[in-house]
């Protein structure tokens, strides 16, 4: 390879998307000037999915998922495997991953429920440089359409926590940022039959109308189209798809892919939470026993997923399409994860590895191999400045993240640090989770309680290893990261007896712990027609 070429293939890989000018000279007259357009900047496709967790095909949660077009995304990128959210709350762990930084310090670790960016009135956050908007102060066109920040649609919340300033359009308007959400009829998802009360967006139940009515599919139509013109300047293009988020009420034929008699028993282990948190949550997991309806629940959530999917697809089609396919980014996402009855839980809002684990694939022609897998904790906080290390650009400060470029060029290098996640539970009490490459390690302040399961040989979390002996170097080791990590944890906090629980062998048990046949169903809720 000659010296011109050379510098060139080396341009081009290090994805600076710039000029280059070379000039030879011999003595000191130049002899030869040269203006080489190495690559246009990169186009950004980034897609976020809301609530889905592990069961996809390329994360093999669920055997029965079928999940085609994130099998085939996972066979053109690089999929992070040990993916972590940095909240297990919508609005928490988007606006972490927009903005860069860390729940714990923003001290948005929850979901808040204001409409408009009124983060922008934390300190840190006044002035910070979002990820959107640092795409369109270096000449990005910039769009977006569904959920990106927090934000809701009619028939529900109207709202919407995204900065105008960060998008030149959002459709189908920054007001109202997703279209219409089609329901199922009252009789399929409130029998008159069911016993308890439960959560008004709790339901489940196929719609029977074409995808096209979807809110979903309405977003995604824009975005094809979008993908498909011509411009001038480079694109950052955002696209939110609300599902698999509940209610789980998606077509019908989405339901017909999962016959509740091939639905399996999921892996549940009795008294599973006697020796770790026990929630607030369990009245809406008894609501589903008492009525047995944890598969047709399972069913939904997967016909969700599997709606979602067709989704992504028609994005890859109209990317494919568009010929812009090879110069652009593609960075799919899932906001956290979701329990579906594991540990007696409903939704997220646990640092559980069902709540924090996540999809995210990347996908950047000449960089990520095609069908790669990365086992190495990561965490969503990372997308923010490997977008910015793929356009060639230097990676703000405020960014907490860590680019994963290193692990698109080699699957197999190792990280230093585990995924922090931080999550502020009911009351306003706070814990804080850390996932290692094998292990979890949960830290709750208020009441000074640990929690360390093996991945290795525990995937369902079933066993607290913090308080058995053979254990307490791990243990040091993940205490002395997250008082690093996190200012407002200290050592001699951690190191306190756990309130609420007692000690028996190696073992740390919950005092008065209730089991799940004793906890009481959540009464009857007034039910509402329409509008839920």
């Amino acid at each position: 390879m000659g010296f011109v070429e050379k510098i060139i293939s080396e341009a081009r890989d290090m994805r600076k998307f710039r000029i280059v000018t070379l000039i030879i000279v011999q003595g000191l007259s130049p002899v030869l000037s040269l203006s080489i357009l190495v690559a246009k900047q990169p186009n950004v496709l980034f897609i976020a999915i809301d609530d889905m967790n592990d069961w996809i095909g390329p994360l093999g949660g669920m055997d029965i998922a079928k999940t085609p077009n994130l099998d085939r995304l996972a066979a053109e990128s690089a999929t992070f495997t040990n993916a972590h959210c940095a909240s297990p709350a919508c609005a928490a762990s988007r606006l972490a991953i927009m903005s860069g930084v860390q729940p714990s310090k923003t001290g948005v670790m929850q979901n808040v429920w204001y409409d408009g960016p009124e983060w922008r009135e934390i300190p840190m956050l006044k002035d910070i440089e979002t990820v959107e908007q640092f795409f369109k102060n270096r000449g990005y066109e910039n769009l977006a359409g569904g959920k990106i920040y927090h934000s809701l649609a009619p028939p529900w919340l109207t709202s919407n926590q995204a900065d105008p300033d960060g998008w030149d359009f959002y459709y189908p308007s920054l007001a109202v940022p997703m279209p219409y959400q089609m329901s199922a009829p009252e009789k399929a998802i409130n029998p008159d039959l069911w016993k308890g009360g439960r959560h008004k967006w709790f339901t489940w139940g196929p719609i029977q109308v074409r995808d096209e009515k979807m809110s979903d599919h309405q977003t995604v139509s824009w975005v094809r189209y979008e993908l498909m013109r011509k411009r001038d300047k480079p694109l950052y293009l955002a696209c939110g798809i609300f599902r698999p988020h509940m209610p789980w009420e998606v077509p019908q034929k989405y339901f017909d892919l999962y016959p509740i008699e091939d639905i399996p028993d999921l892996e549940i282990e009795e008294n599973d939470l006697q020796d770790a948190l026990v929630h607030t949550r369990r009245g809406w997991h008894k609501f589903v026993l008492e009525n047995q309806q944890w598969k047709h629940v399972v069913q939904a959530y997967l016909a969700s997923i599997s709606f979602a999917d067709a989704q992504i697809g028609r994005l890859l089609k109209a990317l494919d399409e568009s010929g812009k396919a090879d110069e652009t980014i593609v960075v799919l996402w899932s906001d956290h994860g979701m329990h579906i009855g594991e540990k007696e839980n409903w939704e997220k809002f646990t640092l559980w590895e069902e709540s924090t684990r996540v999809p995210l694939f990347v996908r950047a022609p000449g960089v990520s191999k095609p069908g790669s897998v990365v086992t190495q904790p990561v965490s969503l906080l990372d997308v923010y400045p490997s977008l910015v290390d793929l356009a060639g650009y230097d990676i703000p400060e405020h960014c907490d993240g860590v680019s994963v470029v290193p692990l698109l060029r080699n699957p197999l290098s190792k990280r230093k640090h585990s995924a922090l996640t931080s999550f502020t539970f009911p009351r306003n009490v706070t814990g804080h989770a850390l996932r290692g490459e094998r292990y979890r390690y949960i830290y709750y302040e208020w009441n000074s309680l640990e929690e360390l399961y093996d991945h290795r040989n525990d995937k369902g979390e079933y066993t607290n290893l913090a308080y058995d002996p053979k254990y307490v170097k791990i243990v040091r080791q993940f205490r002395e990261e997250l008082v690093a990590r996190v200012d407002r944890v200290k050592f001699e906090e951690i190191e306190k007896a756990p309130d609420g629980y007692t000690l028996s062998g190696n073992r740390i048990l919950a005092d008065d712990f209730v089991p799940i046949a004793k906890v009481l169903l959540p009464p009857e809720r007034p039910k509402v027609s329409g509008i839920r």
